[in-house]
C-alpha cells in the first residue's frame, strides 16, 4: 500500500511493487556501506534514481526500512534458536553444535549489517530498539529451554544464549576483516569447542572467583605537550576542555558509530564550541588518534600485567575485572577502529594494537591446562572476541548485562573453554 496523501488508489500496481523493492534494497546497500546514522532518505532515493519525496510514499522514513532488516532477522534467528541441538556430552554433541554455529555464521552472512548496526540504532530509535529486544526474548527463550533440555549447567544460564550469540557474531566478524588464511571450517570448530566445553562443565567447576573490587573508572590520559593527532600541545589549563572532548568522541562512537559522528555532534556533547575542537584537532581522524594513542598505552598496562595474574587461581578472574572495565572506557574507540575505521595515518599504531590484543589472547591459549591446545590460530580469533567485542557490546554499547556478569561469564569460558589454569582440576 503507498502511503496517504500520495495517489488516490493506494493500492500498490508492478511499478509500485518494484519500486518499493528497489528502495529496500538500495537502503541494505547504503545502510551496510556508511551505517544507519549517515544514511539519509534523499540519499536511498538517489542510489535508485528517485528523490527523497518518493522513498516516503512507500515508508515513513529510514526507521520503517530497518524495521523490515530487523525483523528479517529477528524472524532467521527465532528459527535458529529452535535448532539448537540438545547438547549431549561427547564428541557428537560436539559436533551437533559445530553445525548449529555454522548455521549461525550463514545467518550474520545474510544479515551482517542488521548485526552491525543493532546496537547503535537503539540509541536514537526507540520503535527499533523495541523490535531488537523483541528478536533477543526469543531467541533467548529458546536457547534456554534446550539448555535444560540437555541437562547443561551453566552458572547464569540467561546470560548465555545472548553470550553465545554475541561470541559467535564477533568470531565471524573479525574472521571476515583480518583472517583469510583461517578456514571458516577451522573457525567454527574453535567455537564449538570452546562452547560444549563451557555448556557442559561440571556442576560447581564455574562458581566465580571472589571479587577484587572495583577498578575506577579511566579518564582520557592527556599528558601536557604534544600528543598524536593534537596540532597544538596542550596545557594545564587545556587539559580540562581536551578531556570533555574525548569523552564526548568516546559517547557519540559508541551511540552512533565512527562514520555516524561529525565533530559538531562531539562539539555539542561535550558542551564546547566549535573552535575548541579545531584548536586541537584538524579534523576527525586526528581527534581518533589522540583517542587511540590513549587506548594503546591502557590496553598495554593491562596486556603487563596478564602474565602475574595467570599465576594464581584467582588472578584471572581480578585481571578480567579490570580489563572489562577498561573496555567501559575505551572500548568504544577499540570497536569502531576494528570495524569501522581505516586510516593509513595511524597504520602503526594500528599494528601496535592488533598485536597487543591478539598477544592477549595467545597469552591466555599458552596458559592452557589442556596440552596441546588444538588449533590455537583459529582459537585466538575466537579469545579475541571473548576478551573485547563482546564484553564491550553486552556492558557498554547494549548495556544489557551488568558489568560483573559480563566478567563472569566470560571467566568461565576462560576456564572450562580454554582450561586457564583456574580450571578444574580434571582437565576437563
Amino acid at each position: 500500500m503507498r502511503r496517504p496523501p500520495y495517489g488516490r488508489n493506494p493500492e500498490l500496481a508492478a511499478h509500485g511493487v518494484r519500486a518499493r523493492a528497489e528502495i529496500i534494497d538500495a537502503a541494505r546497500k547504503l545502510f551496510a556501506e556508511q551505517g544507519y546514522q549517515a544514511t539519509t532518505v534523499e540519499s536511498i532515493g538517489e542510489s535508485t534514481g528517485r528523490s527523497g519525496a518518493a522513498v516516503y510514499q512507500y515508508f515513513e522514513g529510514k526507521a520503517e526500512i530497518f524495521g523490515i532488516f530487523l525483523r528479517e532477522a529477528g524472524d532467521d534467528m527465532k528459527n535458529q534458536g529452535a535448532r539448537f541441538p540438545v547438547l549431549t556430552d561427547d564428541q557428537q554433541g560436539r559436533r551437533a553444535l559445530e553445525t548449529w554455529v555454522s548455521e549461525m555464521m550463514d545467518l550474520l552472512a545474510r544479515h551482517k549489517g542488521t548485526f552491525l548496526m543493532w546496537a547503535p540504532v537503539q540509541f536514537t530509535e526507540p520503535s527499533l530498539a523495541e523490535i531488537g529486544r523483541g528478536n533477543l526474548s526469543r531467541y533467548q527463550g529458546l536457547i534456554v529451554e534446550r539448555l535444560a533440555a540437555a541437562g547443561a549447567h551453566p552458572p547464569t544460564p540467561t546470560t548465555v544464549p545472548v553470550g553465545i550469540l554475541s561470541i559467535v557474531q564477533w568470531s565471524y566478524f573479525d574472521f571476515l576483516a583480518r583472517h583469510p588464511d583461517v578456514s571458516r571450517k577451522r573457525l567454527e570448530h574453535a567455537l564449538a569447542v570452546i562452547l560444549h566445553r563451557y555448556l557442559l562443565a561440571p556442576p560447581g567447576a564455574l562458581a566465580p572467583a571472589p571479587a577484587a573490587g572495583d577498578d575506577p573508572e579511566e579518564l582520557p590520559n592527556i599528558p601536557l605537550g604534544d600528543a598524536m593527532g593534537l596540532r597544538r600541545p596542550v596545557t594545564a589549563r587545556g587539559v580540562g576542555t581536551v578531556q570533555r572532548i574525548l569523552l564526548a568522541a568516546g559517547d557519540r562512537f559508541r551511540a552512533a558509530g565512527y562514520h555516524g559522528t561529525s565533530l559538531t555532534d562531539i562539539a555539542a556533547t561535550a558542551g564546547v564550541s566549535h573552535g575548541s575542537v579545531y584548536t586541537y584537532w584538524a579534523d576527525q581522524d586526528a581527534l581518533f588518534a589522540t583517542l587511540a594513542q590513549d587506548a594503546v598505552a591502557s590496553v598495554d598496562v593491562r596486556a603487563a600485567a596478564l602474565d602475574a595474574a595467570l599465576q594464581t587461581p584467582d588472578g584471572l578472574t581480578s585481571w578480567l575485572e579490570s580489563w572489562v572495565s577498561m573496555l567501559g572506557t575505551h572500548g568504544p574507540v577499540l570497536y569502531v577502529w576494528t570495524h569501522e575505521v581505516d586510516n593509513p595515518a595511524i597504520a602503526e599504531l594500528t599494528d601496535r594494537m592488533n598485536a597487543l590484543l591478539d598477544g592477549v589472547a595467545a597469552q591466555i591459549i599458552e596458559s592452557s591446562t589442556r596440552a596441546p591446545m588444538e588449533d590455537p590460530d583459529a582459537m585466538r580469533i575466537v579469545l579475541r572476541a571473548v576478551l573485547t567485542d563482546v564484553p564491550y557490546v553486552l556492558s557498554t554499547q547494549l548495556g544489557i548485562l551488568p558489568r560483573e556478569a559480563t566478567t563472569a561469564f566470560v571467566a568461565g569460558l576462560l576456564r572450562a573453554g580454554v582450561g586457564t589454569p583456574s580450571a578444574d582440576p580434571s582437565g576437563r
